[in-house]
């Protein structure tokens, strides 16, 4: 179900058509969460925290000098469309690295989105609606071994999740807020995985991105965290699949 047609609007509006029941984001939603210039542009009209950003299109790109006057360093460049951090690159000063980053990522996709660096922690956190309440579960901080969360550290061993996060109350539940306005806000169903760094010395997090269908397997973060939550996986779902009758 990760990337397309899964992640991106198109079986579900498929489903749409054919009139069948699912549990995740409609097709609009997913749309547009999936595409992360559009999702960094709709949370920060609303007032939520992002980092600064570019677009860069393919044919239309001149050279890495555009980047280097707009945005400040270290910056992540990425496919705009996509997942599992594929295509994605550190790179921490104006350098011959800008270059070789961008064609990496417009290899993955004909657009590619450059973020300033926000220093801080990381935090992921799962949120869900049942019975027309908006419920967040308990974060997790993932620590990654690896300069950046890349595919290694995801999939490859090379991060420690720690669900619940150790991480003061406060601050917690300033994530919490944040992630159930941005599950709001973006018309969201079913369970999504909302991605932060939260900046300590500013005191605010920063929303990454919105995963809207997060992993299911016994190792994935989300079922880390119903488990934490003290529910069982099979009460978790049944949730899911009575909110979206």
């Amino acid at each position: 179900m990760h990337g397309t047609p899964g992640e991106d609007g198109k079986l579900q509006g498929y489903f749409d058509t054919l009139g069948i029941p699912y549990t995740s984001c409609d097709a609009a939603t997913s749309a547009i969460t999936f595409n992360k210039r559009y999702t960094v542009a709709v949370a920060s009209f609303s007032g939520i925290h992002v980092a600064k950003s570019i677009l860069l299109i393919k044919d239309r790109f001149g050279s890495p000098d555009e980047v280097v006057q707009k945005l400040k360093f270290p910056v992540f460049v990425k496919p705009n469309n996509g997942g599992s951090s594929i295509g994605m690159s550190k790179v921490n000063q104006p350098s011959d690295e800008l270059g070789a980053a961008i064609e990496k990522a417009f290899k993955e996709d004909d657009q590619v989105l450059i973020e300033e660096f926000i220093k801080g922690r990381e935090f992921t956190i799962g949120v869900f609606k049942t019975k027309e309440n908006i419920i967040a579960l308990p974060m997790t901080e993932v620590v990654s071994k690896k300069e950046f969360f890349d595919y290694e550290a995801k999939y490859e061993g090379a991060s420690t999740e720690v669900t619940p996060a150790k991480v003061e109350e406060a601050i917690a539940e300033k994530i919490r807020e944040t992630a159930k306005k941005i599950y709001s806000l973006f018309n969201c169903r079913g369970v999504v995985r909302i991605d932060f760094i939260y900046n300590e010395e500013e005191g605010n997090p920063y929303m990454l991105e919105i995963n809207t269908i997060p992993g299911q397997s016994e190792a994935s973060i989300v079922p880390q965290q119903v488990k934490a939550m003290g529910w069982s996986l099979k009460e978790f779902y049944t949730r899911l699949v009575e909110e979206c009758f």
